[in-house]
């Protein structure tokens, strides 16, 4: 499993390639139309420009997801804004957002999004301090992947012994 930013040590990310693609995009924002390609790469820009996760501009990627999700639709830009929407706003706003998009976009029960929809509802739950209900998301979640590395790592979250 691909460890978050937030996880990363930044002091090895390569600075001076993250300010020539920072600049790459800045040049070409204001030309044109802004599509799916541009709004990925200014939210990029904005995690390799904060010096830490705690720094991180949060709104800001919570709005180019939002601006993402409007050209392109899609289960899993719709999960990144709740996880955006999480580190800018709190757990309760993003499970509020993950409920109104799941009641629009069937995200818990489409087989392309389920498994990390139910991921996201139990990080969100157990961040809350919802523990009982997040544990029955992460194992929903360890149910429906293939990856036995993924699977162990959602047992172990939900407190379960390993096999």
């Amino acid at each position: 499993m691909r460890s978050s930013p937030a996880e990363q040590d930044r002091a090895r990310w390569d600075r001076p390639m993250i300010a020539e693609g920072t600049a790459l995009i800045e040049a070409v924002w204001q030309q044109g139309s802004v599509g799916p390609y541009r709004l990925q790469a200014a939210i990029a820009a904005v995690h390799d420009e904060a010096p830490s996760d705690r720094e991180t501009d949060w709104p800001q990627i919570a709005a180019l997801y939002l601006a993402l999700e409007h050209l392109e639709p899609g289960g899993p830009v719709m999960l990144a804004r709740v996880v955006a929407v999480a580190h800018a706003y709190g757990e309760q706003q993003a499970l509020d957002l993950l409920d109104t998009l799941d009641r629009a976009h069937g995200l818990l029960a489409n087989p392309l999004t389920a498994q990390r929809a139910h991921a996201v509802r139990a990080h969100l739950l157990a961040r809350s301090g919802r523990d009982d209900v997040a544990r029955a998301e992460f194992l929903a979640a360890a149910d429906l992947t293939a990856n036995d590395v993924e699977a162990r790592y959602l047992r172990d979250r939900a407190g379960e012994p390993p096999a």
